[in-house]
Formats: C-alpha cells, structure tokens, sequence
C-alpha cells in the first residue's frame, strides 16, 4: 500500500535543529502509513550517520528515504530528488530547520479534502520564542501574516510548510535548478503552477515554528543574492511577472509607465550604499522601526538586480 503523504526536505549540515525536526516527526498522530524523504545535499557528515538514532526512532509506519546529491548546493535539484523518489500521492515540501507538533501531517491531509485545493500551505512562526525580536515579528507580518484561511496569490508560494500532490509538481517540469543560489525557485514554480490554473489555500492553523536565527543584516545579504540572481532570471524568463516585489521601480527613469518616473528617482536615492548602510546600522542598534525591516528587505533586492552592492 502506498503511503498517504510524504514529507520531503532537503539538508545539508543540519545540526541540532535538524535533530528537534526529527523528533517533530517521531510523534506523529496519522495512523496511516507515511514516508520521509531526506535529500542529503552534500552533507559534511552523511544524514545517515549523523542522526541514525533520530532515524532509528521514527514510528514503523514511516517508511524512510535518504537519497545524496554529491556535490549538493542545489535546493531546487535536490526538492527534484525528493518528489521523484516518492511513493505517495501527497507531498509534504518542508525545510530542515522547523519544529512542530504531533498533528501537522494528518492536519494537512484534513485541510486538503476539506478545501479540495490543489495547493496548501501552512505558516511559518519566526517569533515563536517568549524572547522574539520586533525584526522576528515583523518577518512574520509578511506574505499572508494573519491572514484567515482562504486563497492565496501564486507568489505567495513558499515551500517549508506546504502540501501539493507530487503529479503536479511532475506535470509543472520540476523546480528549475538554474535557479542553484538563494531564493527564487518557489516564486518561479507558483508562477507556472499559475498559469497551470492550480488551486492555492492558506490555512494558517498549519503552523510550524522556524528555527532559523538569520539577523536583519544577513537577510539583507540574502535579499541582495537573490536579487541578482534567483529574481533576475525569473524577470528575464516570464516577462509577464514585471513588477514583481517593486522590480518596476528600477527600470529607467524614463521607461513606461511614465508616472512611475518619480518612484524610479526616489527608489535610486534611497539604494545609494551610504544611505541603506546607515538604515541597516540603525535597524540593527534600535530593532525598529518595522518600515524600517520592509525597507531594507526590498531595497536589498533591487540593489541586487540593479547589479550594485550596498556593502561596497
């Protein structure tokens, strides 16, 4: 009998957050039976040796894949991996650094027969500690946020925390592995399951709680990677996205549509390095304000696809 869902994720170096992942899934609540698929993407230490005892306690009924891609560094390749290695119908698309509790799988199965949508996905709680920072709280204010349950926009897309039957991804050509540096690929791949006409439901009872720590001055860096590449290139082969997260705003001053003349001029402004440099400095020393955040994250971004560094 096949599995009812499969939980796929890549890692590479996982560390003790995968360890507390592991442990999120050796108490699932689903009765049926389920699969793990871990893509080792060039772990120093293979998954298998390093957490063979999180491994080992895994309940019987999850049936267990560890696939190695060597060299790795790759995310959309290895997301490739998991779902064509997969037995189940379902795919649970999940990140190596989040923890959750015992119902999230057999929640997810209930919210997809419940709203018969193609696509669902859950949220990602970066403030979950008692100890959360306003930059924390601000990160969870992003994308849908608080929204209700209900539909969601295709580049609302993020993997992590999201369910989709694996025939989808199949039929929509896989993940695109020119997108091999940060950011990028789910944005691309809501895109065509878009014009695929797919199904997008947000249910944000689905919650997990993301371990990442990454600082306001690192996610500044990553914005600025993904900017030049992963952005860039999904500009450059749906045309029909121009706009996307404020991309418009750096074309030439004089480009259609005319009255975006003085956002264009303001926006080459606001991204010269002296000026973003003394934002990033005191965002980093007050934690506030919470524009402040939205400034920074989209202004990395447009520096990077201008093809400037703020950092030089």
């Amino acid at each position: 009998m096949k599995p009812d869902i499969s939980v796929q994720v890549p890692v590479k170096n996982g560390g003790e957050v995968f360890v507390r992942f592991l442990r999120s899934l050796a108490v699932q609540d689903i009765q049926s039976s389920w699969e793990l698929v871990i893509v080792d993407d060039g772990s120093t230490v293979p998954v298998q040796e390093e957490f063979a005892q999180e491994i080992g306690e895994l309940p019987d009924r999850c049936s267990v894949k560890i696939l190695r891609r060597d060299p790795g560094g790759n995310r959309p390749a290895a997301r490739n991996m998991a779902f064509e290695a997969s037995e189940a119908h379902v795919g649970l698309l999940m990140d190596a650094d989040l923890e959750f509790d015992s119902s999230l799988l057999r929640k997810h199965l209930e919210a997809r027969e419940k709203s018969a949508a193609d696509v669902v996905m859950g949220k990602r709680v970066n403030s979950w500690s008692s100890n959360a920072t306003a930059w924390q709280k601000w990160f969870d204010s992003r994308a849908m946020g608080d929204s209700s349950a209900g539909c969601f926009p295709w580049n609302y897309f993020i993997t992590g925390n999201l369910s989709i039957t694996n025939r989808l991804l199949s039929e929509a050509g896989g993940f695109d592995t020119s997108i091999d540096s940060y950011g990028g690929e789910d944005t691309e791949m809501g895109f065509r399951l878009r014009e695929m006409g797919v199904s997008f439901y947000w249910t944000p009872e689905l919650s997990v709680n993301h371990l990442d720590s990454v600082s306001v001055r690192r996610h500044s860096e990553k914005m600025l990677e993904y900017g030049a590449t992963g952005l860039r290139y999904t500009l450059a082969k749906h045309p029909s996205v121009r706009g996307l997260l404020g991309s418009s705003w750096v074309e030439p001053l004089l480009a259609e549509p005319a009255y975006l003349f003085v956002m264009r001029l303001l926006t080459r402004l606001f991204l010269l390095p002296p000026v973003y440099r003394t934002a990033l400095r005191f965002a980093e020393r007050y934690n506030k304000p919470s524009c402040l955040f939205t400034y920074l994250s989209v202004g990395a971004c447009l520096t990077g696809l201008r093809g400037k560094d703020y950092r030089v």
